[in-house]
């Protein structure tokens, strides 16, 4: 029911879409995110059970607009195991930059793989390996501000492959800055969100992480 109002909202007013996060995992969200990629003309990131929602990595071949996949490694095991491939979470840790290469490229879509480190990944073959980020950034929520932020950055009008690769850096830039002023162990999303601020001032003005 959901899906000629996401259509319209896209048509009328939004730039870009974020779908996944809080979203839960039934056949009808699968069916929603299959119809969805059918018909999609904006720049679309997906996220948590949005991932978990993809019946089959191919079907990303078959939109159109720009889509950017944000999965840690198990779900990205998972949804390589939905082409038939026998992987697991070691398999993909184990070779981080090729298997998010390969994967973009076959796809079509950008790729975050997050993780130490966090690999961006275009279908062009060009990976980016992020240098900012801490530990105490696995915490609810994280995954979420990340997605965000991509989001908010595609929507001020910058591609897609830089948008991902800016928003990774900025967001393990915020939980750094987090992180100093909080301590890792007991960080959580909404402390990232409060570093924001912090970290753009400190890139306009020459910082550097």
């Amino acid at each position: 029911k959901a899906y000629k109002k996401i259509l319209d909202l896209l048509s009328e007013k939004a730039d870009i879409l974020c779908i996944g996060p809080g979203m839960g995992i039934s056949d009808d969200t699968e069916r929603l995110l299959t119809e969805l990629l059918k018909s999609l003309s904006k720049p679309t990131i997906i996220d948590a059970d949005g991932i978990n929602s993809i019946t089959y990595p191919r079907m990303l071949r078959d939109c159109k607009a720009p889509i950017i996949l944000t999965p840690h490694p198990g779900e990205m095991a998972r949804l390589i195991q939905r082409s038939g491939i026998k992987i697991d979470v070691s398999d993909i840790e184990g070779d981080r930059i090729e298997k998010a290469r390969s994967f973009a490229k076959e796809t079509g879509a950008h790729l975050v793989l997050k993780g130490v480190p966090t690999i961006t990944a275009s279908p062009d073959g060009r990976a980016l390996i992020n240098p900012t980020g801490n530990p105490g950034m696995a915490t609810a929520g994280s995954g979420d501000v990340l997605t965000g932020m991509i989001g908010a950055l595609i929507g001020q009008g910058i591609k897609p492959f830089e948008a991902a690769a800016s928003g990774v850096y900025i967001h393990g830039l915020s939980g750094d800055i987090a992180a100093s002023i909080k301590g890792m162990h007991s960080l959580i999303a909404t402390d990232i969100i409060e570093s924001i601020p912090e970290a753009f001032k400190g890139l306009r003005e020459g910082f550097r992480q």
